[in-house]
């Protein structure tokens, strides 16, 4: 058990270590995060550490509070209302067959129990924006000096960092009431379809008994999910308009700065009592903050000092917990079970494929046949890699694995595959995404 001395001494090293790894970054040419989890594994293997305990609750109580913020108050209202057609099919409709499309295949090849399955399915169907946001602000400031600045060249590149951004931020609310619907189907759940076998998976006629199941588990829950969803994103609103209305009784710049930070966790705490999504509930009070509180309700200081605090801010947490993924992750038991280890990248990438490639079609098919959205982007294949590629998996995945109750059958196995994917992701994948978008970004807008 660390005393105060020790925590204290304890993230002084890991700054020191992040401050390190952001100095390799420009030469070595990898992604900070990726830097940042390499040397963690480092770090652990050699256990310049002891183990560091990271609880659930920190990740979801403290660290996640202020990322997810950051994200959305980066969202701009124009391309959010022009592009909301793609984010919210992909979001939604992409992230539920996504999850079921890895659990039911998860299910099959490993002959593990289909409730789990499900739920390993949710976990790691969530993606990073941060991860991807902090990708494409690099990128954007490399070509600054090498594209003309025209509008259309603009809101090109408000409309991509949007779309890629905001379906990450908003996967990642879906993603977790999905987690929550499939785990509370571990303790609560009946058997609502009796006629599906799990030790016979390899009949076409349980196949299809078992799509029913899922299906009738996620009409079932529909409620739910909705309740969870719909409710925290109305609550964001309020919140994120009310707290506009707070800010226009001062006209101190760091008193408003720390209002807007709180905000972030005042989202959490009302939506925890009610029962809501809390991450639904701070992207939607970002979002409302950054485009009704700052353009009418705050000094000019605040606008600009404001981003520079909560990037900062950020960056902090951003760097102690990649680096603390990096050091809880046990190589070695993954190297032991490499052919599994591969089998979940391989399942992880193709899920969010299998997603992204079944939804685009039919929204370009939306967009073009109603005018409503025709403003919104035409997601072609450069965008459809973006997705893909891009759908980098980060500190939700961890938080949820370990938020499992102790009860939970397979609880560590599902740990285990989880870091694995994880790993993959902010290694592998994100440096392969980062040379991806040095070849396509500047072409695609």
């Amino acid at each position: 058990m660390f005393d105060g001395r020790h925590i204290i001494i304890t993230a002084i090293l890991l700054l020191s270590i992040a401050s390190a790894g952001g100095i390799l970054t420009r030469y070595l040419k990898i992604p900070y995060a990726s830097m940042l989890v390499i040397i963690g594994l480092f770090v652990g293997i050699f256990r310049i550490f002891p183990s560091l305990n990271v609880t659930p609750y920190l990740i979801y109580y403290v660290f996640l509070p202020i990322i997810i913020f950051e994200g959305a108050v980066d969202i701009k209202m124009r391309p959010l209302i022009s592009n909301i057609l793609p984010i919210g099919a992909l979001s939604i409709f992409g992230t539920v067959i996504s999850a079921i499309f890895t659990g039911a295949v998860f299910h099959f090849v490993l002959n593990f129990p289909l409730k789990q399955s499900l739920i390993f399915g949710a976990i790691i169907t969530p993606t990073d924006p941060i991860s991807i946001l902090a990708l494409l602000k690099n990128k954007t400031a490399e070509n600054e000096n090498e594209n003309i600045k025209t509008d259309e060249n603009i809101r090109g590149k408000e409309d991509i960092e949007t779309l890629l951004t905001g379906e990450s931020l908003f996967n990642d609310g879906i993603s977790l009431v999905l987690f929550e619907v499939f785990l509370g189907l571990n303790f609560h759940g009946k058997v609502i379809n009796p006629l599906y076998n799990s030790y016979n998976t390899y009949s076409l006629h349980n196949i299809y008994n078992m799509f029913i199941y899922i299906f009738s588990i996620v009409k079932t829950s529909a409620v739910q999910f909705l309740y969870e969803s719909i409710g925290g994103s109305v609550l964001g609103i309020v919140l994120g308009y009310s707290v506009s209305l707070v800010l226009s009784l001062t006209t101190d710049f760091l008193t408003e700065i720390m209002i807007s930070l709180l905000l972030a966790y005042a989202s959490l705490i009302a939506a925890y009592y009610l029962h809501m999504s809390f991450i639904m509930a701070i992207i939607f009070s970002g979002i409302a903050l950054a485009n009704y509180g700052f353009k009418k309700k705050v000094s000019k200081r605040t606008l600009e000092i404001f981003p520079v605090v909560i990037e900062y801010l950020t960056f902090i947490v951003n760097s102690i917990l990649f680096l603390i993924i990096g050091i809880e992750i046990n190589l070695f038991k993954i190297l032991d079970i490499w052919v599994i280890s591969l089998f979940i990248i391989a399942l992880s990438v193709f899920s969010r494929f299998i997603g992204v490639y079944l939804i685009s079609p039919l929204v370009n098919i939306v967009k073009n046949r109603f005018k409503i959205f025709s403003d919104g982007l035409t997601i072609n294949k450069q965008y459809k890699r973006f997705l893909v590629f891009g759908g980098l998996k980060g500190a939700l995945p961890i938080a949820m694995a370990l938020s499992m109750p102790l009860s939970l059958p397979l609880r560590n196995e599902i740990i285990t595959y989880v870091f694995i994917a994880v790993l993959f992701s902010l290694t592998i994948q994100a440096i392969s995404f980062d040379f991806f978008i040095k070849k396509g970004y500047k072409n695609s807008i």
